[in-house]
């Protein structure tokens, strides 16, 4: 596990690198439709990520590494490419979809390989995901003013060496547990298996619910950063905490129970949401302990998703699932947008009814009874 850990935090590290560089870069053509279409970029790989997720289904640890190396290799092409918005954004783009296909790719093995453990695993690949995109994100644009090339050939390096960490349990995955050949299956059926699952059914409500409600609480937060008197020189202090809290909550979700995590969590959510009321320095304890009952949250959800999805069309529907969940995401901060227009603070006040809203589920899916067979059932596949 360590070593897969290690590799993953690498693999964030390398991609973010380089796509930090390439956001600065792109942002200083100042031509702002290509600048707003980087940032929307990663919602246009939902197609391709629908088209082609079902080829996975048969969980080849060679085809996962594969895409990890075709999101390697392009890093290497940017120093030479010519400084102009257009060209740099849609060379990103297949980049990004070989870097969304290979994490749905080793979501398929790590979801058919380890169900029993899934909550402490995902909650440790969460974590070492997030610190990863940290590091990336705050040393990309540094080492882009160092030299313009640094960047994305360090970017190539980190994830060359995440590749190389994974071959030899690529190797031992394929030998332990080969799956039959027979097990893929075409997107319309994946799409069938998520939406018309019963059981799947109202805890992927709440996870849509979940992301559409975390988009809308951090769609704005640079203003509400600002407002509460933060200065300008601590504002990446608050999002710091925030992603700190993120990563801690996602490495012990694994200690905590499912029905604590999804019973708990939403009142805890609520609760930082509330702290960032107050002014700066103690708004800073709100961003920490959102990001920590974030990360709890996620994992549990992400991993009562992975207990309940069929083996049938496994990779197919993890790539529904994204889809999906990217949409709910896409649709929260559109809406942040919307009602930041009326007030800074709107956006942070249907978050947290959003959040709160998850009791409403208590006599349900949320019931510590249901919860407690939902787990058993997982621990025991």
């Amino acid at each position: 596990m360590a070593r897969v850990l290690a590799s993953e935090a690498l693999g964030d590290l390398g991609a973010a690198l380089g796509f930090s560089a390439l956001a600065l870069e792109v942002a200083r053509t100042g031509e702002a439709f290509w600048v707003g279409l980087f940032a929307a970029l990663g919602y246009f790989t939902l197609g391709p990520l629908l088209l082609l997720s079902p080829r996975l289904d048969r969980g080849d640890p060679v085809r996962a590494l594969l895409l990890r190396l075709l999101r390697t290799l392009p890093w290497l092409l940017f120093p030479f490419l010519p400084r102009e918005a257009p060209l740099l954004v849609l060379s990103t783009y297949p980049l990004m979809v070989f870097t969304d296909l290979g994490v749905v790719a080793w979501d398929t093995l790590l979801v058919r390989f380890r169900r029993k453990d899934l909550v402490e695993h995902t909650g440790k690949l969460y974590a070492a995901w997030n610190t990863g995109s940290l590091l990336g994100g705050l040393l990309g644009p540094a080492l882009l003013l160092v030299h313009p090339a640094l960047p994305y050939l360090l970017a190539f390096g980190v994830l060359a060496l995440s590749l190389l960490l994974l071959l030899p349990l690529a190797r031992e995955r394929a030998r332990e547990a080969p799956v039959p050949r027979g097990q893929a299956a075409p997107l319309g059926r994946a799409l069938r298996f998520v939406l018309g699952d019963r059981r799947l059914r109202p805890y992927l409500a709440l996870s849509l619910l979940f992301a559409a409600a975390s988009a809308l609480a951090t769609g704005l937060l640079g203003l509400v950063v600002l407002q509460a008197g933060t200065p300008e020189g601590l504002f990446g202090l608050f999002f710091a905490l925030q992603d700190l809290g993120v990563s801690a909550g996602s490495y012990y979700a694994g200690r905590i129970p499912l029905k604590v995590a999804l019973l708990g969590g939403p009142a805890l959510v609520a609760l930082g949401l509330l702290l960032l009321a107050l002014p700066f320095p103690p708004f800073l304890a709100g961003g920490l302990l959102y990001g920590f009952a974030v990360g709890v949250t996620g994992v549990h959800l992400r991993a009562v998703r992975g207990w309940l999805l069929p083996e049938e069309a496994l990779a197919g529907s993890l790539a529904a699932l994204r889809a999906l969940i990217y949409g709910a995401g896409a649709l929260g901060g559109t809406l942040s947008g919307i009602l930041g227009g009326i007030g800074v603070t709107l956006p942070l006040r249907v978050a947290l009814a959003s959040f709160l809203a998850f009791y409403l589920f208590a006599l349900g899916p949320l019931h510590p009874r249901r919860l407690e067979e939902v787990e058993a059932m997982g621990k025991a596949s």
